[in-house]
């Protein structure tokens, strides 16, 4: 596929079956050297038998059949709904970060993963003078980079304490892995919770948001597709934002960036027509209006 080199697609019409001709498809994911294959017919006259068969003719394959775990991603079925979660994946982190459980005290009463101090803290940490010191910066490297693994894969409620916490990856504070401690307990306690699609014909949708900060603010989005997340992101605004409008422009944008790629991959998969638009969600009015009236644009050009 054009809009992801890791991604193949083939559609085709077999005519010599013995059910007559009918029309096969056959998707392929590539990450590394493991195979995740999508295909609408598996008897022995198939597009994917044939295709197994010049991969066993040129290299040595297993089929581990059903995927269940993929990239510590763990995939169950029941009905028309797909689950996505990362159960296991968390128990590893609680083992290597906090093999002693949750604390008595100063954790077990947090209901969120973050506090709203998280930002002041990041800044004081970036601010400090103090060196810092190598345990505790190795410590926040692996379990930052631990969580954000997480986040990309089917935890989007943790993306924006994660994106904070990337943010001191040079210089973090005691203070800092306490906070990465307290998304790892968040998660630990709702480990069950994950991502669910169902099979229900609605159209891609996106919704976008932002916070209007001081100073660089924080651009937010997410894309929903049968009744669930595919893709989401939470990032720090490279331009300094005059006003709530603008922030949202900063984040609309961001947002209308995804839908493009999203636009081109679901075209190349068949799950939707090209000139089919896709809705993008904005709670912002003035922005609404300012992405609808090119009068205007001459006022936001440091965006």
């Amino acid at each position: 596929n054009a809009s992801d080199e890791c991604v193949f697609t083939m559609i085709m019409r077999s005519v010599d079956t013995p059910h007559g001709p009918r029309d096969e498809k056959l998707l392929v994911g590539c990450y590394v050297d493991d195979l995740f294959i999508v295909y609408s017919h598996d008897d022995e006259h198939s597009l994917y038998s044939s295709f197994v068969d010049a991969l066993n003719d040129r290299w040595e394959v297993e089929d581990e059949g059903e995927v269940r775990d993929l990239l510590n991603v763990e995939i169950e079925r029941d009905g028309n709904c797909v689950n996505l979660t990362q159960t296991g994946y968390i128990d590893k982190m609680m083992q290597e970060y906090a093999p002693n459980g949750v604390p008595e005290y100063g954790f077990r009463s947090t209901k969120t993963p973050c506090d709203k101090s998280l930002e002041a803290q990041v800044l004081d940490a970036l601010s400090s003078s103090s060196v810092v010191d190598p345990e505790l910066l190795r410590k926040y490297q692996s379990i930052v980079g631990a969580l954000l693994y997480a986040s990309i894969n089917t935890r989007p409620d943790i993306a924006y304490a994660t994106s904070y916490l990337c943010r001191a990856m040079s210089r973090p504070s005691p203070d800092l892995y306490d906070a990465a401690l307290r998304v790892l307990f968040y998660l630990h306690r709702h480990r069950e919770v994950g991502l669910c699609y169902v099979a229900d014909g609605k159209p891609l949708r996106g919704m976008t948001d932002a916070d209007w900060a001081v100073k660089h603010s924080t651009s937010g989005w997410v894309f929903r597709f049968c009744r669930a997340a595919i893709t989401w992101g939470s990032k720090k605004q490279k331009s300094v934002a005059l006003s709530s409008c603008e922030s949202a422009i900063m984040a609309a944008s961001e947002a209308a960036k995804e839908a493009v790629a999203l636009n081109r991959m679901f075209t190349e998969l068949g799950l939707k027509d090209e000139d089919e638009s896709i809705e993008l969600g904005c709670d912002n009015q003035a922005a609404i209006n300012l992405s609808y009236n090119p009068e205007h644009h001459d006022r936001v050009k440091h965006v």
